[in-house]
């Protein structure tokens, strides 16, 4: 080999030798182990939104820790129902979650689960639900007195009602409907339901699409557009009610959260804010896509609620099952609530 051709093979290895040393002084430096190896259960499909903000956030909580905190993400409910995994993640069985509260273990959850018409359009959910808000405060307040940490909350979307068939007087809920709807199997939604004029019948998710098939129920509620598109074969109308936000909450083990330095808390508390916001910020069209689909591809009838009808039957609502919360809350929340909220006492 010529002088020549082996000084520019030299000068080649040279460069790559530099470029090689400036990409790998560019990439954070990883722990070898990690510090902290923790479990996160959640129990959407993968690929779903809720697979994908979970997983961003373990991602995050990964890299800006320098590999310190690894959280291993198990989707799908393969470590268990969430009714379950609430009790786990209190007991530190799990250490970390995307969850709904459990209001069967104490009711004053019901605030972070079910808790009708504390608003009535998505705008307000989103505010009070942002980490400024009154209702996010108050909750964490309720997931700690459970030894749970709540970082920050998704919205799934804003719920209603689907039938198949539209009633008379629907937005008059001092009209009985003679209609009955699956709701959830907890009281709060059995008295929202009633005060709206229909006639509720607690059914388990699992069993509605074969009560609504059956007839044992006319319709269904407990979820936004994306739940009603599970039963657009045995249903053809939608009612935007907007009578909550279903939510799931990033959590953590208090007594694992009070082992974190400052600086590691910050960290998931970030991660957590900015997978929340992508998804508060995509949410309401998420549900006004599914409403389309529903029309365009099955050809039902959907009924969006102007302000003023929404806020007859929030009004309606408040007057009728509010005082039926505060026995199953207790007056001291439920006076927080109306403070809170600045919705008067009726």
């Amino acid at each position: 080999m010529s002088v020549k051709k082996s000084s520019v093979m030299l000068l080649a290895i040279g460069v790559l030798l530099s470029v090689s040393l400036i990409i790998v002084a560019g990439q954070p430096s990883f722990a070898a182990e990690p510090e902290y190896r923790w479990r996160m259960s959640q129990i959407h499909p993968e690929g779903s939104d809720y697979d994908i903000r979970a997983k961003e956030f373990a991602r995050k909580v990964f890299e800006r820790t320098n590999g310190r905190i690894k959280i291993d993400v198990y989707s799908g409910g393969v470590l268990g129902d969430w009714t379950e995994v609430f009790e786990m993640v209190m007991r530190g069985t799990i250490e970390v979650a995307l969850q709904q509260s459990n209001a069967n273990f104490d009711p004053q959850l019901n605030l972070a689960y079910y808790f009708p018409y504390l608003f009535t359009t998505f705008e307000e959910a989103k505010k009070v639900y942002g980490p400024d808000g009154w209702t996010f405060k108050v909750n964490q307040e309720l997931w700690e007195k459970h030894n749970i940490k709540a970082l920050d909350v998704l919205p799934v979307g804003m719920s209603g009602l689907s039938l198949s068939k539209l009633p008379d007087k629907y937005d008059d809920p001092t009209v009985q409907k003679g209609v009955k709807v699956r709701v959830m199997p907890i009281k709060p939604c059995e008295w929202t339901y009633e005060a709206l004029g229909y006639i509720p019948t607690p059914i388990p998710y699992a069993e509605v699409y074969t009560s609504l098939q059956m007839g044992i129920a006319d319709g269904q509620m407990g979820g936004p557009p994306f739940q009603a598109w599970q039963f657009r074969d045995v249903q053809n109308v939608w009612i935007q009610y907007n009578d909550y936000v279903e939510t799931w909450w990033f959590v953590i083990n208090k007594d694992v959260w009070d082992k974190l330095s400052p600086e590691d808390q910050q960290i998931l508390t970030q991660a957590a804010q900015e997978e929340a916001r992508i998804q508060w910020d995509k949410a309401e069209q998420v549900d006004e896509e599914f409403r389309q689909k529903l029309k365009d591809e099955y050809g039902w009838t959907i009924v969006m609620l102007s302000d003023e009808q929404l806020n007859r039957i929030a009004e309606h609502v408040r007057k009728v099952v509010w005082p039926k919360m505060e026995e199953i809350v207790g007056t001291d929340l439920m006076n927080r609530i109306y403070e809170e909220s600045g919705i008067p006492r009726q």
